[in-house]
């Protein structure tokens, strides 16, 4: 039959025994002596032998107790050295974070707060993977992730960061070829370059707020915003454009000017997702913070 038996118990035994009695080793651990005597005799039982002799006058270990002590003494110290060493990089401000981002987003502005951070916190490395895709941020062993839209896994904490607005933009040559929508039905009549997950086209109006939708029959179809945004600088069509790509409010100084300015896309929201809300290593927890924090002290463009 397999000994089944508790290391809390063996480490309480290593104590009586460094002690040199129950009593001493109570008032070392904090523990009430009649525990201590429970859980020796609940130790003893499990490995089927008598590990000390003790009376009110006599302590010593038996053959039994001095082969545990002597095999388990070095063990239970290096087990203590491997808690230590966890317990440190779970607390100092250093490792290594997995971080996953949108690519367009991070070349724009969210790189800028990466910088900063590993700045402040020179002990903290980032794995960054820019992506657009939802990839299974479990099996991919990700700390934290940064996604456009709204939540998708429930499983995850989703801190809400920042949202920006879309708008229609195009190049003056080819409005000057095309001519300009003067309401969203147009837009079936003209050149449209969607991104995905983008390419599902809601507009509200800033003044009556009638919503229109529609799935663009798109000229160019891409998974990166930056494609289609320079497709629409280079006069090919028009784009829903997100406010961090355009410096002023029509996107003039990007080479862009705004398309049906009175019709806004509806606004989309940036979440940061990480696995737990209370068990986490403290360099995650004050990368979130520092996220949050930075966000909320920059003007960027809504």
């Amino acid at each position: 039959m397999k000994s089944r038996f508790s290391l809390d118990d063996l480490q309480l035994f290593q104590q009586v025994v460094q002690h040199s009695g129950i009593s001493a080793a109570a008032q070392a651990t904090g523990i009430p002596p009649a525990t201590l005597s429970r859980r020796l005799k609940q130790l003893e039982q499990a490995l089927g032998g008598r590990l000390l002799e003790r009376n009110a006058h006599y302590f010593a270990l038996t053959e039994l107790g001095e082969h545990y002590y002597q095999r388990c003494t070095p063990l239970l110290s290096e087990l203590q050295d491997i808690r230590q060493q966890l317990d440190a990089q779970h607390t100092r401000l250093c490792g290594r974070l997995r971080i996953t981002a949108p690519v367009s987003m991070t070349q724009n502005w969210l790189g800028a707060c990466f910088n900063d951070f590993m700045a402040a916190y020179p002990g903290i490395e980032l794995d960054l993977t820019l992506s657009n895709q939802y990839e299974n941020l479990t099996e991919q062993h990700i700390d934290a992730a940064f996604r456009i839209g709204e939540p998708r896994d429930s499983s995850w904490v989703a801190r809400p960061v920042w949202a920006t607005r879309v708008a229609l933009c195009a190049a003056p040559g080819y409005l000057a070829r095309a001519g300009t929508p003067a309401h969203p039905r147009d837009l079936h009549d003209h050149a449209l370059l969607a991104s995905y997950p983008m390419d599902d086209w809601r507009l509200a109006h800033n003044d009556s707020g009638e919503v229109y939708r529609l799935s663009p029959q798109a000229r160019l179809r891409v998974n990166d915003i930056g494609v289609a945004v320079a497709a629409a600088r280079a006069g090919l069509g028009i784009a829903l454009v997100p406010g961090y790509f355009f410096l002023g409010a029509d996107g003039a100084s990007q080479g862009l000017e705004a398309v049906l300015p009175q019709w806004q896309g509806i606004r989309r929201p940036l979440y940061l997702y990480y696995r737990d809300r209370d068990v986490m290593p403290t360099r995650l927890k004050t990368f979130i913070d520092f996220v949050l924090a930075w966000v909320a002290d920059k003007d960027l463009p809504a």
